[in-house]
């Protein structure tokens, strides 16, 4: 069912019941708790359709009370006023002028099952199909937000396909992957919770594009996985991920000044030494980016980094930190020497060109005349599982528990359902390595 409940305060996301009960159906991608996922968080807009292929959908107000339907009808229309949601039956003008006014609004099936909503918003030319129990509709800080509520296993059975292309990844790959996604769900359920809602729809948190994609496999590895998390020492690990490494995962305490895990350290991604990384087949193992140094002055001008008499006479790297990564750039002009952090130069870089160029911070930059070459390995931070390091493990036979001991050495798999109730969200049950 697709259900637009209310939300009442922007803080109001419940804990949820994550203790297993022996009721999850298994292999159902209905089963695990609900989630709230934000959509189109980024954007703003005033207007959104919503409209239901079959009947049995019901609407409340913010109190609770049941707003009929006009015979018929299967769209709603609905404005942002003010910081109220205005609900019309019908289009135009004249409809909206009339819609009526409502704190939120909530629509939910009659039999409360799972059902597929079509999404317009005209603003944004943006149509897709939603599927779920809930949709929450609201006005909060001064936009209209729309919130998807579904089952966890069928949000992480759309995230896989928005995370990880299916036509290129095997099954084992896309197993792990699911994996790791369901681990990173339930540790960060709190993340947006303060504006009543678990997860955006974007990278910041997962990338979820609801039915946008459906991939058989990759429902198949969420069923095949279902409840299964990482954990170390009994808790729910980090689990992060990203595209490609480029030889050699980062530790996580360089990447983002965290605390060291053992389990977030540096990975060798091959065989063994002088063989081809697992993920050398990726399109972004390798990459190359050149830009004039005259360039590169207008934009460290423009953001006072470089003094209006100033001319740029080398740029080098300085420093590489434990993984490869560039740490700090050494930057020499007419006038003095200085050190720019490697993170910092790259964002630069990527402005000028006016779109990613640089795909990670694991470079090197070579002098060629007045124009500096730069040459770069990976795509992302490099924290946690390699995606296409996965899929060359895969390729090379690895199951997706050998793929997932690989990348985060020490961990466990367990299943989070059958936790105690009294660890909720923090812990998991010992179980023996698999």
């Amino acid at each position: 069912m697709i259900l637009i409940s209310l939300i009442l305060t922007a803080a109001g996301c419940k804990d949820l019941n994550l203790s297993g009960d022996g009721n999850w159906a298994k292999n159902s991608l209905e089963s695990g708790p609900d989630v709230k996922v934000r959509i189109l968080r980024k954007k703003i807009f005033k207007h959104a359709i919503f409209e239901w292929p079959e009947g049995g959908i019901e609407i409340r107000d913010h109190q609770g009370h049941k707003i009929p339907w006009p015979p018929g009808a299967r769209r709603v229309y609905l404005r942002q006023r003010g910081d109220q949601v205005a609900l019309a039956f019908k289009p135009g003008p004249a409809a909206a002028k009339k819609a009526t006014p409502y704190p939120s609004l909530g629509f939910h099936s009659i039999d409360n099952q799972i059902s597929i909503a079509k999404l317009h918003v005209p603003e944004r030319r943006f149509r897709r199909q939603y599927e779920g129990r809930e949709f929450q509709i609201v006005v909060t800080r001064g936009r209209l937000a729309l919130i998807n509520v579904l089952p966890l296993e069928m949000y992480l059975s759309r995230v896989l396909p928005a995370e990880m292309a299916p036509s290129h990844f095997t099954l084992e790959a896309l197993k792990a992957q699911a994996v790791v996604a369901r681990t990173w769900a339930l540790k960060n359920l709190r993340r947006h919770q303060r504006y009543g809602y678990n997860f955006c729809d974007g990278p910041h948190c997962q990338v979820y594009q609801g039915r946008k994609v459906i991939s058989l496999r990759c429902e198949r590895a969420v069923k095949m996985t279902q409840g299964e998390v990482l954990a170390y020492q009994g808790r729910l690990a980090e689990a992060f991920y990203h595209s490609t490494c480029g030889g050699n995962t980062a530790f996580i305490e360089e990447v983002w000044g965290s605390q060291p895990q053992p389990y977030l350290a540096r990975v060798q991604d091959h065989w063994k030494p002088g063989y081809r990384p697992y993920c050398a087949r990726s399109p972004y193992a390798r990459w190359r980016a050149r830009l004039s140094l005259r360039r590169l002055e207008q934009a460290m001008r423009k953001n006072r980094t470089l003094g209006q008499e100033e001319k740029l006479k080398q740029v080098e790297v300085d420093f590489l930190d434990r993984s490869g990564h560039v740490k700090r750039i050494l930057i020499t002009t007419n006038q003095r020497q200085y050190r720019m952090p490697g993170p910092k130069f790259r964002t630069l870089l990527n402005r000028i060109f006016g779109q990613r160029r640089i795909l990670s911070n694991f470079y090197e930059i070579k002098m060629q005349g007045n124009k500096l070459a730069i040459q770069g390995r990976g795509l992302g931070h490099a924290v946690g599982m390699c995606q296409w390091g996965a899929r060359g493990m895969a390729q090379h036979g690895f199951t997706y528990k050998e793929i997932l001991e690989h990348y985060f050495k020490g961990t466990e798999i367990n299943n989070f359902y059958n936790m105690p109730a009294k660890a909720a969200g923090k812990t998991v049950p010992a179980t023996k390595k698999p």
